[in-house]
């Protein structure tokens, strides 16, 4: 009798901790069944998930599993494409396991042109047989990884149409079971092949015939065949976000009004609102189901602004509204009017006429939006594109929002600016206003804009900016009467920021602005906040104590720091004792 590994030895607990780990997915990457090149220091050795739960536990996986992908990934050396790797027979003896009997999502990843996925695919459709072939299957996600160079060699290798051909009929025998197909990535087979991209563009068609959600994100975009007929009934959810013809999709959008729930046509070509709400005869289309949408602000249909106003409500059950892109005549108020008793949360870029219009027509009013909870401005891409100041009418929306909305949030790109060039905003302390507005609720507020506000508002006093980098000290000081000055009112009231991952290192580097301000809050919950960042917050303050300005104005929360290294970590025992040093400093 074989002896165990000592894999096969680890107890079915430990088995279930594992699967857990790895958030209920399977990822067959064949580099790992395969094994990395021994010359190639660009693979390290890996342990597929798959073999360990394979061998010894596999129905523990059944209980856990729900997503299969599959990975044909590109071998990379230097930088440069060196051909794909083909899978192993060991590794496709492993799919016709019992892992994809569960599987509800399945995930492809892969290169149509190489021979090598082809020779893979086309074993794997052999593998799996008709009545086995993900049974549970109802969403079903392609990626495409296409990006050929000449420098690769030849587009197509030897036998790689054949070997498509019977991945295409594999695919199309899911077909019957899907419920939802998302396509993203790059094909180009339309420059190397067109009996390969016709047979990619004819599947995509017959997957999208049965669906009721269509998310497609690839570089030449949805095949002509389907939106030139009217194959599409009963449409759920379509995310489209491609240089596609809008004029085309706005028709797929208005033949699937009465069943859609979410759309998202962002950078459809000249698909604009116009072409989603009215109708052929001139009348207005209701979207009764419609809850998210996501489109780009156009005018290009020759519509007044008085026609725009005086329509119908076409989203009376809108919840999520995000408008990108530049209105150029402020006419899109359809979109505000009559859809605003669910509206949730609303993301706008504005251009100074949008903002006028809204102020003029008093769209947002204190009882207009009653379940708003999130509203986020940012300058459109001109403005950013030309470092533009953003103009004071996008910040009075701010007061008409405030009774209703529950989160304000401004773009970081309106302070991304040299100190000169502050936009006139500043110089009225409208700012200020809007960080003390008379709001009850919670407040969150874009950690990126505080710490690149904060010094140059404190700053405001001299009556001039500074030409020349401000000196720390002064930052601090400034910074100290700044928290002091405007956040007692609303103290009581602040409780937390709104931080994207992206800005965790820049407000891991800026430590004190966030550390007064949580220190001056009594309410500011800063473990919740900053639990990710903690470690690198006491490095940084562990630093910024031994600085003379610290030193000199706030003497007794660095001795506490000093001699209890501990609250450096800042959990809520720690906060309070700061909190009470901070308050009992003569000089802050």
């Amino acid at each position: 009798m074989a002896s165990l590994s000592p894999l096969q030895t680890l107890p079915l607990h430990a088995v279930e901790k594992i699967v857990d780990y790895f958030s209920d997915n399977v990822r067959l990457d064949f580099d790992d069944f395969y094994g990395p090149d021994r010359d190639d220091a660009y693979f390290k050795p890996q342990v597929p998930l798959l073999w360990v739960c394979h061998s010894f536990r596999a129905v523990a996986y059944l209980r856990f599993c729900k997503r299969y992908e599959l990975v044909f990934k590109k071998s990379q050396s230097g930088g440069k494409a060196r051909g794909f790797r083909a899978p192993t027979a060991r590794c496709l003896e492993q799919l016709s396991g019992p892992f994809h009997l569960v599987a509800k999502d399945v995930a492809i990843s892969l290169i149509p042109t190489s021979v090598y996925s082809g020779e893979a695919l086309a074993a794997l459709s052999q593998v799996l047989p008709d009545d086995c072939l993900f049974p549970a299957a109802s969403r079903l996600k392609l990626v495409f990884d296409d990006d050929w160079d000449s420098k690769d060699g030849p587009p197509i290798s030897s036998g790689a149409e054949a070997n498509i051909s019977a991945f295409v009929a594999w695919i199309r025998r899911m077909a019957p079971r899907l419920k939802s197909v998302e396509i993203s990535g790059r094909y180009g087979l339309v420059d190397h092949s067109e009996a390969m991209f016709n047979q990619f563009n004819n599947l995509i068609t017959q997957l999208f015939q049965s669906v009721n959600r269509i998310s497609h994100k690839c570089r030449y975009g949805l095949p002509h065949q389907l939106l030139n007929v009217d194959v599409i009934c009963g449409l759920t959810y379509l995310v489209c976000n491609t240089g596609i013809d809008g004029k085309r999709i706005s028709r797929l959008i208005r033949l699937n009004a009465p069943t859609l729930q979410h759309v998202d046509v962002y950078s459809c070509g000249d698909t604009d609102l116009y072409g989603i709400i009215q109708g052929d005869g001139g009348g207005c289309i209701e979207y009764p189901r419609l809850h998210t949408l996501q489109v780009t602000l156009l005018t290009n249909s020759g519509v007044s602004e008085q026609q725009s106003i005086a329509g119908a409500a076409p989203f009376p059950n809108l919840r999520r509204l995000v408008c990108l892109g530049e209105s150029p005549f402020g006419s899109d108020l359809v979109l505000f009017r009559g859809n605003a008793a669910n509206l949730e949360h609303l993301h706008l870029a504005l251009t100074r006429v949008l903002a006028a219009a809204l102020i003029r027509e008093r769209i947002f009013t204190p009882t207009s939006h009653p379940k708003l909870q999130c509203v986020m401005l940012i300058p459109p891409a001109s403005a950013i594109r030309t470092r533009r100041a953003i103009d004071s009418d996008i910040f009075q929306l701010m007061f008409d929002m405030a009774p209703g909305a529950a989160v304000r949030k401004i773009s970081r790109s309106a302070f991304d600016k040299p100190i000169p060039r502050l936009p006139s905003l500043l110089d009225k302390h409208e700012f200020l206003q809007v960080l003390a507005l008379p709001d009850q609720r919670l407040v969150v507020w874009d950690a990126f804009t505080l710490i690149k506000s904060l010094p140059l508002l404190s700053d405001l006093h001299a009556k001039a900016p500074k030409l020349h980098p401000i000196p720390e000290s002064l930052i601090f000081h400034n910074l100290v009467s700044y928290v002091n000055t405007n956040y007692s009112p609303m103290a009581t009231r602040f409780r937390c920021w709104h931080i994207d991952e992206d800005e965790e290192d820049y407000v891991a580097n800026s430590v004190m602005p966030f550390l007064l301000l949580a220190l001056a809050c009594p309410n500011f919950d800063y473990v919740a906040v900053f639990h990710r960042l903690r470690g690198l917050f006491a490095e940084r303050l562990w630093m910024e104590i031994n600085k003379p300005h610290f030193k000199k104005y706030a003497p007794r929360l660095r001795r506490l720091l000093l001699c209890e290294p501990k609250l450096l970590q800042l959990d809520h025992e720690a906060l309070q004792k700061l909190r009470n040093a901070y308050a009992s400093e003569p000089g802050l």
